[in-house]
């Protein structure tokens, strides 16, 4: 509960940093989350505070990624049994944005398929799970089934359960937590992370439109959540911290583009 109320007065801290100066821009920004905010090349920002009917409010941050100016890394703690705090993971690199990806098994062992740069990390492919797929610089969300030939792509990660399937909100578990996510759509990756919520109104709110508040999501992948959701930012126009409870296997890192 206090991991919350921090995480909280943080989105609207940056929210008031960001958009100072007029009220009524700030006011608007805070009712339209579709109004990102370029932060570096390749890279859009913006707080969001939602307010479902029949569900307890939340916030949090989302993240634009333009994958033809910057690029999408899956980065792995260490070893196979290896956990570290994404801030940990994310040192080596000066300018990026990094949450955390995979689902874990009791050995800490990355579950599902992950691949990075044609690399394999994990080879557990989940047939039932989805999976952010990235070829070149365009990327997808699909079924592990799906998957044939995994080396044949530059980046796979896998989650549960897809939150949004072409526009449409499956049923979903009810289950509150905070949430890690990623939605796809061509060259257009968006990163989320938000404080406590139930699944169901987290992916209504990925899946509205910008009319209704929403990110306008079509397709959305569930990463790992609770404690193990966490992000950290370090970029010339933004910084961010918000640890998780414990470490993760691995980073989802974008490294932003050339100035």
């Amino acid at each position: 509960m206090l991991r919350d109320r921090r995480f909280l007065s943080l989105a609207l801290l940056v929210a008031c940093v960001l958009f100072v100066g007029s009220g009524t821009v700030a006011r608007s920004v805070m009712r339209e989350p579709s109004r990102f905010v370029p932060v570096a090349p390749g890279i859009e920002h913006v707080t969001f505070q939602a307010r479902p009917a029949g569900a307890e409010p939340f916030s949090g941050h989302a993240f634009k990624i333009d994958l033809d100016v910057a690029k999408l890394h899956l980065v792995p703690a260490g070893d196979p049994a290896s956990r570290r705090s994404v801030e940990d993971i994310a040192a080596p690199y000066p300018a990026v944005v990094a949450v955390n990806a995979s689902f874990f098994d009791k050995d800490g062992r990355t579950m599902g398929l992950a691949v990075d740069d044609g690399r394999l990390i994990a080879a557990g492919k989940r047939p039932s799970w989805g999976a952010l797929v990235v070829d070149g610089k365009k990327a997808r969300i699909v079924l592990g089934a799906d998957i044939r030939d995994h080396l044949a792509h530059r980046f796979v990660v896998q989650g549960i359960p897809r939150l949004v399937v072409a526009g449409k909100v499956p049923r979903l578990k009810p289950q509150v937590a905070e949430r890690t996510a990623a939605c796809a759509a061509g060259s257009v990756v968006v990163l989320v992370v938000a404080t406590r919520v139930e699944a169901t109104a987290f992916a209504r709110f990925l899946a509205d439109p910008p009319a209704k508040e929403g990110l306008g999501c079509t397709d959305a992948l569930n990463f790992d959540g609770g404690p193990s959701t966490q992000l950290v930012v370090k970029l010339p126009d933004l910084s961010l911290s918000l640890p998780g409870g414990w470490g993760v296997p691995n980073a989802l890192v974008v490294v932003p583009g050339k100035r």
